[in-house]
């Protein structure tokens, strides 16, 4: 077979004997996906006998003059990665480090599954945010799109894969590997990138589904990952990891044994962890008070803003699992938090409360019924306290938001397309467009989706 789509690009190649291969998600990129992630680890002196790559695929939802365009699907693009790794170029190395995210890493496993000389030479893999056990989501254009029918979590592909992995890899894992998902990750859920595999080989890092592969600095926990595995110290979890992964499980208590008692030493990420274990538990004034104690003294929204944090987690939380009390609690945070803010004239956190408020009404209205009334005067609220506010980038992704509930298609995206000027955060812009996304499809349906899709550069 003759490799005619594959693109690669060498970040580090010294002819050395190992390898590290970055491999790209569904409308990925070869560079951009990763960010300085492959640069990290290619000046990093503890992997300098480790030369480093990216390939990349075709993926993407470009349309023709005849419908969508044929991206090859899943299984061809594997067969692709293991004639590859076995060109000339590579088959040199006698070991390889797989990095792969999202729907890289289905790639990567039937890769794997397929060649027995690449899962030979494999001595490590990596999943960041893969679907392994697929996605519902996927179907809205299964019929169009070769790979999304493949990501589909009753596709025969997933299926398939699952039970090879199961007797092919399982029994006796011939190579390390990790499986990390990202705790705000809206797009691939826990039960799909951590619950196929042993709970040994999972972890959890913060950040959603894009940020866990862009690392800003080489001392971010995905670099430390992949470079302790490599050289072998990544043999045990930390009590922080091991709290982490207890909580994408829900296993509440587990998290409060392990993080109460070093509260006061834990990072703010640890503490947010902490904090919605504690709610889980029932315990939600205890987590609220664990929050306000980590806010500066003397901030006006001490109590709204930490209010507002849990929430915001709950809310990730009822949008991948759908469980009605996590609506209702998050529901409860936010109203409780907007009626304070009120209170105090806190025109930020008003807006910041109410449009949350407004989102998680519409989202249980029943489709194809109009936006109801009362989240219509609370997107009205949004843009009577956004213009008191500072005219940040989330002020203006507000009003972009209020508008699309309000039918204002044109303010709205006019509102967005300054958000997106004013930040260069991946996570802000990620963030913005989740929910922006959810809004135009249940306000204006796929087409008004599309407009906010290309807005956003997916």
């Amino acid at each position: 077979m003759t490799i005619s789509t594959s693109e690669i690009n060498p970040i580090k190649k010294w002819d050395s004997k190992v390898a590290i291969v970055f491999l790209h998600g569904f409308l990925g990129d070869i560079r951009k996906t990763w960010g300085d992630f492959p640069c990290f680890l290619a000046t990093e002196q503890k992997l300098a006998s480790w030369d480093v790559f990216s390939i990349g695929y075709p993926s993407s939802l470009r349309v023709d003059l005849l419908g969508w365009s044929k991206d090859p699907d899943l299984a061809l693009l594997a067969k692709e990665l293991a004639t590859t790794l076995s060109t000339p170029s590579f088959e040199k190395y006698q070991a390889i480090a797989l990095i792969a995210h999202s729907m890289g890493g289905l790639i990567a496993q039937r890769a794997l599954l397929d060649s027995n000389d690449l899962r030979r030479r494999t001595q490590a893999l990596f999943l960041f945010g893969t679907p392994s056990n697929g996605l519902r989501k996927a179907g809205f254009l299964r019929r169009w799109k070769r790979q999304l029918n493949d990501l589909n979590e009753a596709s025969p592909f997933i299926t398939q894969l699952r039970q090879d992995w199961q007797c092919v890899i399982a029994p006796q894992l011939p190579f390390r590997f990790l499986t990390i998902a990202g705790d705000r990750d809206d797009f691939v859920p826990a039960s799909s990138s951590l619950d196929p595999f042993p709970r040994a080989v999972q972890r959890v890092l913060p950040g959603n589904h894009l940020e866990i592969v862009k690392p800003a600095s080489r001392n971010e926990p995905c670099v430390n990952k992949v470079i302790n595995t490599l050289i072998g110290e990544e043999m045990t979890m930390s009590s922080v990891d091991s709290a982490r992964l207890a909580l994408e499980h829900r296993a509440f208590q587990q998290v409060v044994d392990q993080l109460l008692p070093q509260a006061a030493g834990l990072d703010d990420a640890a503490v947010r962890d902490l904090a919605l274990a504690l709610d889980g538990l029932n315990r939600g004034d205890e987590a609220l008070r664990l929050l306000e104690e980590r806010m500066h003294a003397g901030s006006s929204g001490i109590s709204t803003d930490t209010m507002g944090i849990l929430a915001g987690r709950i809310k990730r939380r009822w949008l991948l699992e759908r469980q009605e009390a996590d609506w209702q609690r998050a529901r409860q945070l936010y109203g409780d938090a907007l009626a304070q803010a009120e209170k105090i004239e806190d025109h930020p956190q008003i807006y910041y409360h109410a449009i949350n408020v407004a989102f998680l009404d519409l989202m249980v209205t029943p489709e194809g019924k109009p936006v109801p009334e009362p989240v219509r005067k609370m997107a009205k609220k949004c843009l009577k306290h956004c213009a008191e506010s500072k005219k940040d980038a989330w002020r203006l992704a507000t009003e972009g938001e209020a508008y699309l509930l309000l039918d204002n298609f044109s303010k709205a995206l006019s509102r967005y397309a300054k958000a997106i000027e004013r930040t260069d955060s991946p996570r802000e812009i990620h963030s913005m467009h989740a929910q922006a996304l959810r809004v135009a499809r249940r306000v204006g349906g796929q087409h008004a989706a599309e407009k906010i899709k290309k807005l956003f550069g997916h």
